[in-house]
């Protein structure tokens, strides 16, 4: 992450107009990845505690909100990994530029 903000000033030095653009995308993108993270270790959280009140209790209700609480954590991660991506293609753009 450093180095690609180091890299963003040295392209901002050379095209500043352009490199705007990809700041605010950088901003936007950074912030994506942040909110994907807090929201994956959000649903680890709730799938713990659903496994939890399931073990106490082996109702059909609670099997069902534990599978419920599995597929959230999966499009959890799924949502974690496109932000993962999103930023790896970013550093791809600004590596090709500068």
């Amino acid at each position: 992450m450093e180095e690609l903000k180091a890299r963003i000033e040295l392209l901002k030095e050379q095209n500043p107009i352009k490199i705007q653009d990809l700041e605010r995308k950088f901003g936007l993108l950074k912030f994506e990845l942040q909110e994907a993270k807090k929201i994956l270790e959000r649903q680890e959280i709730a799938l713990a505690d659903v496994k939890g009140e399931w073990i106490k209790n082996d109702s059909e209700k609670n099997l069902a909100v534990l599978r419920e609480e599995e597929q959230n954590l999966k499009i959890a991660r799924m949502n974690y990994n496109a932000a993962v991506e999103k930023m790896d293609i970013m550093k791809t753009v600004v590596f090709l530029l500068s």
